[in-house]
């Protein structure tokens, strides 16, 4: 199941790794934005995405994310929660248009694993969870309701999979702890 499809996991982090580097070295933002016919900005498809990894019901990420701009603190709800999806979605602040579910990303990563069924958000970001960091790609796995969400099986397999890839740092989140899981290639090095 989930180590039969390491193979494919690697071509999708390197895809993944590649597209962050390439951000970084332009400065420019993951996403391009675009504008519809009444100039509203959209966010332009991404082919990335493996067929059927639909966010669905799944709204976790309006749970987990800090939003400074929207007055949101990260373990609250945003207001903006339809229930099913975002309400401002079409406006919504940079920090949710750049943010990456790696769920959504990563074939590998099993239906069990989309984050309202696991209770864990894998995700792509540029600064580790921890106070004063420079910025710099990593892999974090927050823990929506506690800790004990780091228990499930899978979800051990899920973060092993990061630490065999290894080219980024792998953080496991929980309760305002952060650990480092794996320093990845570049922290190793230095």
């Amino acid at each position: 199941m989930l180590l039969s499809r390491r193979a494919g996991h690697h071509r999708e982090m390197d895809a993944v790794h590649r597209e962050t580097r390439q951000r970084d070295s332009k400065s420019t933002p993951i996403t391009r934005e675009t504008h519809d016919h009444t100039g509203r900005r959209t966010a332009p498809p991404r082919s990335a995405t493996p067929p059927d990894r639909s966010c669905g019901s799944c709204t976790q990420c309006c749970h987990v994310l800090e939003i400074q701009v929207l007055g949101k603190p990260a373990g609250i709800l945003c207001r903006h929660n339809t229930g099913t999806g975002c309400g401002i979605y079409p406006e919504r602040p940079e920090v949710c248009a750049r943010w990456y579910c790696l769920w959504r990303r990563i074939e590998a990563l099993p239906a069990a694993l989309r984050p309202d069924r696991s209770g864990v958000i894998f995700s792509l970001e540029s600064r580790p969870p921890v106070v004063d960091a420079s910025e710099a790609a990593c892999i974090v796995g927050r823990a929506v309701d506690g800790v004990q969400a780091f228990d499930r099986w899978d979800v051990a397999e899920a973060f092993a999979m990061f630490v065999r890839e290894g080219s980024l740092p792998v953080w496991k989140v929980s309760d305002g702890n952060a650990t480092l899981v794996n320093p990845g290639l570049d922290t190793a090095r230095r």
